[in-house]
C-alpha cells in the first residue's frame, strides 16, 4: 500500500514526487526495447512521470503488449495520471483476468475512484469483494463501496475551499501549510528550473525545501526558502513546540530513512539534530501539541509494530527526547496508510489522512475524537474538504477562523496533467465565540458539558451474543458484567463471519455497531464520573431488545439479565467508583440509577428469522444480531428534588414490612404487573389489583435489613399494564445499628 516517490522521500509526503526527465526524450526512431529500458530506469529512480513518457513511446510501437500496458499503468498510477491508469488497468484486466497481475482489479478500482468514475468503480469493487480471498482487500472493498455512497451524498454545508493563487502556488508541488509563531505561512515545496524539454537544469539543487511567505493584501507573497537547508538534502514538514522555542522538521538525505530533527527556533540556519528516542526507523510529519499537561508528539512511521504501510504514532516529549513511543492503533490506523496528523487540543480532535478508510477517492481527510485513553471511529470530513484526488495535511486554526489542506485535485496548477501536482488550499472555519460575561454568582456547570452533549445524541446500543448472558435460564439478574459479555462476543466474530455467509457485512456490523457501542459506553462512564463527583443525580433509561427465537416472557427475562449486566459493569468500572452512587450512599449526595424498560419479540424488526433450524438467519445474520441489544435510550439529569416517602426507623439486620402509598394522578386506572427495587435491601411483596383515577393505593414493601448504617434512598419501579413507562416511587430514611 506504500505510494512511490523519489530519494526515499515518499515517507515525508505520500504523494509521488513527479520528477521530470533527467535527460531529453529523443524523438528519433528508437527500438521498443530501448524505450522500455529507459522507462524501467526511470521507475527505479522514482521518476514515475518520466517513466510513463518512455513507456508511452514503447506503446506507440507495440500498443497491444500486455506487459507493457501494465508497466505504463503502474507509472501513471504513481504519477497521479488517474484516467490513463484506469484505462490501462482495464485493458490489462480484460485480457488477464487477474492471473498474471492479481492486483490489477484492485488498482483499477482505486484509479476509478480517484477519477470520480463512481459507477464504474462500484462495479469493480463489487468484483473485488466477490473474488478476493484476502480479508484486508475485502475490507478495503467494503470501505471503497461505502466511500462511493458518501461521494454521491450532497455536501451538507456551504463550506468554500479556496485555491491559493500564484505566486504562492506554482506548477511544481507545494504541501504541508503551517502558520508559524511569527504569523508567517510555512510550507514545503519541490521546485526546480526546467528547460523546454522538461529537463531539470540543476539536479543537485532539485530538493524539497521549507519556504515561508508573508501575507500581502488579499493573498500571500511568493515563498522564500529557509537558510536551514543549505547542503542538508531534502527537508519538509515544519512544526513548533507550543511555546514557539523549538523547531521540528523532517530531513531526508541520500542514504538512510527520513528522520524528525529539531533545534532552537531562533537558530534555524544551524544544523539541527535527530530527535532522540525514535530510533533509526523512518519518522516524519511531526505535530507537537500541549494536551492534558503533557507535550505530545504525533508523527508518521512505517516501523515495526504498526498496522501496515504508514501509521500514525505518538510519543511524549521530555527533556528533548521522545518517550513512550507507540502507534495509535485501531480504529485510526489500518492496514493501509494513515498520515499527516494534526491534533486540535481545544476540541480533543485528531485530524489526519488515510487511503484505506471509506473515502471519496485517493487520500481523504478524517477526524477522530480522543475519548479517555482511545480515539473514536474516524469520520470522513466530506466534500468540499475532500475530493476524488488526494487530500492531505489538514491544519486548523480556530483562533484565525481558517483551516489549510494540501490537494492535487482538479484545478490545481499542473503542467503535466490535471492531477499531477500538489497545491495549498485554505478554507474558513468558525472562530470560537468569546465566553459570555456571567454574573458573579453564576455557577458554570462544566461537569455536565460532556453528559449534556451525550443527551443530544442517538441511544447507545450495546450488543450481545444469542441468549447471553446466562443462557437457558429464567433468571432476571446475572453476575456477569457487560464488559465480559462484550469480550466473549468479540471472540466469536470469526465464527459469525464464517457461519453468516456474508463475512463483509458481519465485519462491518462488529466494527460499526458492536465496537462503536462499547466505545460510547466508555465515553458515557467518563462523563458520568465528572457529573456524579459534582453531586448530580442521574438516571439512565435502558430499553431491552431480543431476537424472536424465544417467547416474549423469556425475552423479557433475557432483556432484564442484559440490563443487569450493564448495572454490574457500572458497579465495577473505574475501580468501583460508581458503587456508592448506585447505592445512594455517596457523601456528596450524587446518585446513579438504572431505569429498565424491557420488551421482547413484539418490538423486534419484521422479517428476522425465528426458526431454530435456520441458525444462519436466526443467530448469525446481521439482522438477527442487531436485535440482540439493550439501548441506553435516555440520560436524565434530575432538575429538582422530587417528593420522597419518608421511611420509619430502620435497623440493620431487622426486617420490616411497610405499606407505601401510591397516588394515581392520571385519568385511567393503574394496573401493576411487576415491582422491583435496584438492591436486595428492599423487596416488593404485594401490589394492589388496581388504583382508580385520582385515587391512592398501597404496595407492601419489605425492608430486608441488609443495609449499611446511615442514610438510605431507593427507587421502587412499578411496571404498568399496557405501557412501557413505569411508575417510580422514591423512599428515603436512615438505617441504624
Amino acid at each position: 500500500m506504500r505510494k512511490g516517490g523519489a530519494h526515499g522521500w515518499e515517507w515525508s509526503w505520500p504523494i509521488a514526487l513527479l520528477l521530470p526527465l533527467l535527460f531529453a526524450l529523443n524523438t528519433r526512431a528508437q527500438s521498443m526495447e530501448q524505450w522500455i529500458a529507459w522507462g524501467d530506469a526511470a521507475m527505479a529512480r522514482g521518476e514515475h512521470y518520466g517513466a510513463s513518457r518512455f513507456y508511452a513511446g514503447a506503446l506507440e510501437r507495440e500498443p497491444g503488449r500486455m506487459a507493457l500496458q501494465w508497466k505504463m499503468a503502474e507509472a501513471c498510477r504513481l504519477s497521479n495520471q488517474y484516467d490513463k491508469a484506469a484505462d490501462l488497468y482495464d485493458r490489462v484486466y480484460r485480457k488477464d483476468q487477474g492471473r498474471t497481475y492479481p492486483e490489477c482489479l484492485r488498482w483499477l478500482g482505486e484509479m476509478q475512484l480517484c477519477d470520480a468514475q463512481y459507477t464504474e468503480a462500484e462495479r469493480t469493487w463489487r468484483r473485488v469483494q466477490q473474488r478476493s480471498k484476502d480479508p484486508v482487500l475485502k475490507e478495503r472493498a467494503r470501505n471503497a463501496l461505502t466511500g462511493i455512497e458518501l461521494a454521491r451524498t450532497p455536501a451538507a454545508d456551504t463550506l468554500v475551499v479556496e485555491h491559493l493563487p500564484a505566486p504562492l502556488n506554482t506548477f511544481d508541488s507545494e504541501f504541508g501549510a503551517r502558520i508559524g509563531p511569527d504569523g508567517l505561512l510555512y510550507f514545503s515545496s519541490l521546485r526546480g528550473e526546467l528547460n523546454d524539454d522538461e529537463e531539470v537544469v540543476d539536479t543537485a539543487d532539485y530538493q524539497v525545501r521549507i519556504h515561508h511567505s508573508k501575507p500581502v493584501p488579499g493573498a500571500w507573497a511568493e515563498g522564500i526558502p529557509m537558510p536551514l537547508h543549505e547542503g542538508s538534502g531534502h527537508a519538509a514538514n515544519a512544526a513548533w513546540s507550543s511555546d514557539g522555542k523549538l523547531f521540528f522538521h523532517t530531513r531526508c538525505g541520500p542514504n538512510g530513512p527520513c528522520r524528525i530533527h529539531h533545534g532552537p527556533a531562533d537558530g534555524m540556519d544551524l544544523i539541527s539534530t535527530p530527535l532522540e528516542g525514535l530510533g533509526d526507523a523512518m519518522s516524519t510529519q511531526p505535530m507537537v501539541v500541549e494536551h492534558a499537561g503533557r507535550t505530545m508528539l504525533y508523527f508518521v512511521s512505517d516501523r515495526d509494530g504498526g498496522m501496515g504501510g504508514m501509521d500514525i504514532w505518538t510519543a511524549e516529549l521530555k527533556d528533548g527526547q521522545a518517550t513512550d513511543v507507540r502507534p495509535l492503533g485501531p480504529p485510526v490506523n489500518t492496514p493501509g496508510n494513515e498520515c499527516t496528523p494534526w491534533f486540535d487540543a481545544l476540541s480533543g480532535t485528531l485530524w489526519f489522512s488515510s487511503d484505506f478508510h471509506p473515502g471519496l477517492g485517493g487520500y481523504d481527510i478524517f477526524r477522530s475524537t480522543l475519548r479517555g485513553d482511545g480515539f473514536s471511529a474516524p469520520v470522513n470530513a466530506g466534500a468540499p474538504i475532500n475530493s476524488p484526488a488526494n487530500d492531505l495535511y489538514p491544519a486548523l486554526y480556530p483562533e484565525r477562523g481558517e483551516g489549510w489542506l494540501t490537494s492535487n485535485r482538479k484545478g490545481s496548477f499542473a503542467a503535466k496533467g490535471a492531477t499531477c501536482c500538489n497545491d495549498l488550499y485554505r478554507f474558513t472555519i468558525e472562530a470560537p465565540k468569546p465566553a459570555p460575561v456571567l454574573p458573579a454568582d453564576t455557577i458554570v456547570q462544566e461537569h455536565l458539558v460532556a453528559l449534556r452533549a451525550m443527551q443530544r445524541r442517538p441511544p447507545i446500543r450495546l450488543f450481545f451474543h444469542n441468549d447471553e448472558p446466562d443462557p437457558r435460564t429464567r433468571k432476571r439478574t446475572t453476575t456477569k458484567t457487560y464488559g465480559a459479555t462484550y469480550t466473549a462476543y468479540k471472540a466469536l466474530q470469526a465464527e459469525y463471519e464464517r457461519e453468516s455467509g456474508t463475512p463483509e457485512d458481519i465485519r462491518a456490523f462488529f466494527h460499526d455497531e458492536v465496537d462503536h457501542g462499547h466505545n460510547e459506553l466508555h465515553e458515557l462512564t467518563e462523563a458520568l464520573r465528572a457529573a456524579l463527583e459534582a453531586g448530580e443525580q442521574i438516571t439512565l433509561e435502558v430499553r431491552g431488545h431480543a431476537s424472536p427465537l424465544a417467547v416474549n416472557d423469556y425475552n423479557h427475562d433475557l432483556s432484564m439479565r442484559r440490563i443487569s449486566s450493564l448495572r454490574n459493569h457500572l458497579r465495577t468500572v473505574h475501580g468501583g467508583v460508581f458503587a456508592a452512587y448506585m447505592d445512594s450512599s455517596a457523601a456528596n449526595g450524587g446518585i446513579l440509577r438504572i431505569r429498565a424498560l424491557p420488551f421482547g419479540e413484539d418490538r423486534s424488526q419484521k422479517g428476522v428469522s425465528d426458526d431454530l433450524a435456520d441458525l444462519r438467519g436466526s443467530v448469525y445474520s446481521v439482522a438477527a444480531a442487531r436485535e440482540r441489544r439493550i439501548e441506553i435510550e435516555r440520560i436524565v439529569i434530575e432538575e429538582g428534588e422530587p417528593t420522597a416517602y419518608a421511611l420509619p426507623s430502620l435497623r440493620r439486620g431487622v426486617p420490616l414490612v411497610l405499606s407505601v402509598p401510591v397516588h394515581n394522578t392520571g385519568d385511567t386506572p393503574l394496573r401493576f404487573v411487576h415491582g422491583r427495587v435496584e438492591c436486595d435491601c428492599f423487596l416488593v411483596r404485594e401490589l394492589p389489583d388496581e388504583i382508580a383515577p385520582r385515587a391512592t393505593g398501597h404496595i407492601q414493601v419489605e425492608f430486608t435489613g441488609r443495609a449499611q448504617p446511615g442514610p438510605i434512598e431507593r427507587i421502587i419501579v412499578l411496571e404498568v399494564e399496557d405501557t412501557d413507562k413505569p411508575v417510580e416511587l422514591r423512599v428515603r430514611g436512615v438505617v441504624s445499628e
